[in-house]
């Protein structure tokens, strides 16, 4: 397609302003920047990149480590307590006590195999205020583990699901960029077409009251009659309707694009149309293969699918729970002093092992009910997912077709216009000197006007439908390249985007 030069040099200078009011010249790629750096749209996709980092970090966080710091500090007791006696019978006595403990373990989770391990120190302080005794009590070093035996491994599904969710979220941050980029395209082009109005009812106006003087002058030296030169002044009277009209959706255009870009009210804003609509083409498959490459909704396809996994694990799991857990280690016995508890001669060895089960016997078939449940919305799931997949295709087929068409109507546009402005320009010149009457200046006008306009609507549908196939996509076929880059981290140290390499 050759290069459409657009004829109107600066449209919104006709909007009536005051003296004082800045103005901004805005082309399209400025407008779509600010809307990126400006608009509520690109901020809460900006704080919705920050959650989904965020939230990987806590999944991290899950699989590394804890030290932990736990203690009962003071445990105090001031009141009458049932004392057993050594014959067996209780007497309430009084007691003023306090049991202190402190216990230090480091504690990590083996995903593999969700499995509990923990090494533990603990001290306990023990004293009675009315005895004025104080003892003291503790395990210098303990080896503990807990071993699931029939349980779900929520470990093992969520090292499947939380990166596919943050490489979910990464992704969904391009695609809002791209969804602000065509809303800007959008407010960008109806604020052209209004002022494209404008110029329009404008220029209407001045020729309707040109027209209206020469038919007077004619009527008056007997050349035009009374119905012609009424006609001329209810045409000038629509047209000071419609240019007043044009005025104000202008204005309540112009406030929407100020507002979406954030730009002050008092800016009055001079758009610049691209000068050019590039011409590129897009293979339909190719487009296809870019949005499951890229899109966020195809990895939404996949975690929807794991979840549905995990439900049906987790119902199984549900029928026989079991944990095994066993403690080795070193304890002391109670002693005054507290050096020692850390003294080998009071240390002894102990240990524990215990298994925790629960075995319904009788539960009236509700385990067998859960685990049809689950089964019955996997199943579902895998036929929504399905129906999803299917109706993007469609949408990204039918994104492309549509550009497709658009694409052809341009050049049809461009075409009518040129023409439309040349034959108006010989119908004027002809009305001028006599030769075409009123009514046949007015249906040049009026098809002159529908062309002019029908083009900068094809224009916004242009762009418009552009970067919504980049949105689709993640990929912009006007310059080959790819939008969305997997190695763009959020740095939280520079609250900005870094390129981080890959781990070999």
């Amino acid at each position: 397609m050759k290069k459409v030069i657009f004829t109107i040099a600066a449209l919104c200078c006709l909007v009536s302003v005051s003296l004082s009011q800045e103005k901004k010249v805005l082309t399209l790629e400025e407008t779509i920047r600010l809307a990126k750096e400006n608009s509520r749209s690109a901020k809460q996709a900006e704080t919705s990149r920050i959650l989904g980092y965020w939230s990987n970090q806590v999944f991290k966080s899950q699989m590394r480590p804890q030290l932990l710091l736990r203690g009962t500090l003071p445990a105090y007791v001031n009141r009458a307590t049932p004392i057993i006696q050594p014959d067996g019978s209780v007497q309430y006595r009084t007691v003023n006590q306090n049991n202190s403990e402190l216990r230090l373990g480091l504690e990590q989770v083996l995903p593999w195999t969700n499995t509990t391990v923990s090494v533990d120190t603990r001290l306990q302080r023990f004293d009675d205020y009315d005895g004025d005794v104080t003892r003291y009590q503790g395990d210098p070093v303990s080896f503990s583990i807990e071993q699931p035996l029939f349980a779900v491994n929520e470990f093992k599904w969520n090292r499947q699901i939380a990166p596919l969710e943050y490489e979910q979220s990464k992704r969904s941050y391009v695609q809002a960029m791209e969804e602000t980029s065509r809303i800007a395209a959008q407010f960008f082009f109806r604020l052209l077409v209004e002022q494209k109005n404008l110029e329009i009812a404008i220029q209407n106006e001045q020729s309707n009251d040109t027209i209206y003087r020469i038919e007077e002058g004619r009527y008056n030296i007997g050349t035009s009659t009374e119905d012609q030169l009424l006609q001329t002044e209810l045409n000038l009277l629509t047209a000071q309707t419609e240019a007043q009209q044009a005025r104000l959706d202008v204005q309540s255009t112009s406030l929407e694009l100020r507002n979406f870009i954030g730009l002050r009210d008092d800016v009055s804003l001079e758009l610049v149309p691209p000068a050019e609509v590039p011409e590129f083409y897009i293979d339909a498959e190719e487009a296809l293969q870019y949005a499951k490459d890229n899109r966020a909704e195809f990895l939404d396809f996949r975690i929807q699918r794991l979840e549905a996994e995990r439900q049906v694990a987790s119902a199984r799991a549900q029928r026989f729970n079991a944990s095994l857990g066993a403690t080795f280690g070193y304890n002391s016995a109670q002693t005054t002093d507290l050096g020692d508890v850390y003294d080998g001669n009071n240390v002894a060895t102990g240990s524990t092992v215990n298994l925790f089960f629960t075995l319904p016997i009788l539960d009236g078939g509700r385990n067998k009910a859960r685990m049809n449940q689950a089964k019955a919305r996997q199943t579902n799931t895998e036929f929504t997912v399905e129906q999803n997949e299917i109706n993007f295709e469609q949408e990204i087929t039918n994104a492309v077709r549509n550009f497709d068409q658009i694409r052809n109507q341009i050049e049809i546009a461009e075409k009518r216009q040129a023409i439309a402005l040349k034959g108006f320009e010989i119908t004027n010149g002809r009305y001028l000197a006599g030769k075409v009457g009123i009514l046949e200046l007015n249906n040049a006008r009026e098809t002159k006007d529908s062309a002019v306009r029908n083009y900068v609507s094809a224009l916004q549908q242009y762009w418009v439908a552009y970067y919504e196939l980049r949105s689709l996509t993640l990929y912009d076929f006007r310059n080959n390249e790819l939008l969305y880059n997997p190695l763009l981290e959020y740095d939280p140290k520079t609250d900005s985007v870094i390129e981080v390499q890959p781990k070999r």
